[in-house]
């Protein structure tokens, strides 16, 4: 999956996945992790709406950390957190954060968006087990306040 062929959202979703993962072994601030891949070859031409989009994305999973890691563990009953491979756990973390949390989003992009980066990126069960969780925790929409959630940060229409 080459970055320069991904549409602008996908792009921004993109280097939201990566942050996570980033986060997940380094424990480093989130947006010193954006600030990187914006200086690297895949982030140099990220233009404005795809950095906010990203930002957006990635400081929404980790503020809801407790939240979405409850509810992957959850659904994810025959495996601790820490087993699940860093790969699936930051695209649940990402997807759970755009599901629940971001207002104007279809719920099937989201999920769509994560199966195909689990695809790209994860082992060869990773699509089956982040379709199967995402759709699980996709359910808990309705649990979250609407004060809660947000518009997503896009400011491209139909990009």
């Amino acid at each position: 999956m080459l970055v320069d062929s991904m549409g602008p959202r996908t792009r921004a979703r993109y280097f939201a996945f990566v942050a996570l993962y980033q986060f997940s072994t380094t424990f480093d601030p989130i947006e010193e992790l954006l600030r990187t891949q914006w200086g690297s070859d895949d982030g140099k031409n990220a233009d404005t709406p795809m950095r906010t989009f990203a930002t957006q994305l990635a400081t929404l999973a980790l503020k809801q950390l407790d939240t979405i890691d409850r509810l992957i563990q959850q659904y994810a009953r025959k495996r601790a957190l820490h087993r699940i491979a860093k790969v699936d756990l930051s695209l649940l973390r990402l997807g759970s954060a755009e599901l629940l949390y971001i207002s104007d989003v279809p719920i099937a992009v989201t999920i769509n968006e994560m199966v195909e980066f689990a695809k790209h990126f994860g082992a060869d069960e990773s699509p089956r087990f982040v379709n199967a969780i995402l759709d699980a925790i996709e359910g808990h929409r309705d649990e979250v306040a609407d004060s809660e959630r947000v518009a997503s940060q896009w400011t491209l229409p139909n990009a």
